[in-house]
């Protein structure tokens, strides 16, 4: 029989094995509600590109205190959001307004071309897991400017590859082929998985194309990240391809776009830019 201490020791061990258990499932549940609020945060921005850039430049509203701006250096106090303005928001598109100026030149490798001058396309960049080979640049479409953002242009004719889990129960990787089509106002993203060919997904986004089959795969209990950079899975950040892309023709005339600058002085890199998902 045991103890009177004995038997509170052991409730305490159950209670203590419970709030630790109960804690564990609180981290899970944020760390996915998180993820889930950035991704909705890079949808909306995608699609009223205008936000990104007021919001960058302001704080919440319960925003008092300086801020540093990573070097030490604090910030001037911004304005405050509008009512009903996403705080969440800002702190993220104040730090993606300095990392993303283009204004100051950027070191950058080149795609490869052949003697011709012509994009030796196909062309594998990166590293696995993420890496991805650029099949067609596609072509620019500057003229309704939905084709177009700030950041990225998107050419229907794009196409390009990567590997990830399969969709079908009990099959390994396969490759998932994503793809720019032009649509009737608007581009239309399509990725399609090489073992299911006759049932490709669709989006009005990079991002959101790509969130369709990372659900899927969740849901089959494959673990995946919640969600994703829609232009890092295209491969449309990488700096070559937005160097390649935005040196097509018609891409002076998107009105939108602001041009990335390269400089010819700097150590080459191949890696691609840090960017949200569009």
């Amino acid at each position: 029989m045991m103890s009177f201490r004995e038997t509170a020791n052991d409730l305490t061990t159950k209670k203590r094995d419970g709030l630790v258990k109960q804690y564990e499932d609180l981290q899970s549940k944020l760390h996915m509600s998180r993820a889930e609020n950035e991704h909705l945060v890079d949808m909306i921005v995608e699609a009223f590109p205008d936000l990104g850039h007021d919001v960058s430049s302001c704080s919440s509203s319960d925003e008092h205190a300086s801020h540093s701006d990573g070097n030490g250096s604090p910030l001037h106090a911004a304005k405050r959001l509008p009512p009903g303005s996403p705080p969440h928001m800002t702190k993220r598109r104040r730090r993606q307004g300095r990392r993303d100026d283009r204004s100051r030149p950027k070191p950058v490798e080149p795609l490869p071309r052949a003697a011709s001058g012509r994009l030796a396309l196909p062309v594998v960049l990166g590293r696995a897991p993420d890496q991805v080979e650029i099949h067609a640049l596609g072509r620019v479409i500057s003229d309704p400017d939905t084709y177009h953002t700030a950041r990225y242009i998107w050419p229907p004719g794009f196409r390009s590859t990567r590997v990830c889990p399969s969709l079908v129960p009990g099959a390994p990787a396969c490759v998932y082929t994503s793809e720019i089509l032009e649509g009737p106002d608007m581009p239309v993203f399509q990725v399609t998985a090489a073992d299911m060919p006759d049932a490709p997904f669709r989006a009005s986004s990079s991002s959101g194309v790509w969130k369709l089959i990372l659900d899927r795969l969740t849901e089959m209990g494959v673990s995946v990240k919640t969600h994703a950079s829609g232009p890092q899975m295209y491969g449309l950040s990488h700096l070559g391809v937005t160097k390649a892309i935005q040196e097509l023709d018609n891409a002076e005339n998107c009105a939108k776009y602001i041009r990335q600058k390269w400089s010819d002085n700097a150590p080459l890199s191949s890696e691609p830019e840090s960017a949200p998902g569009e």
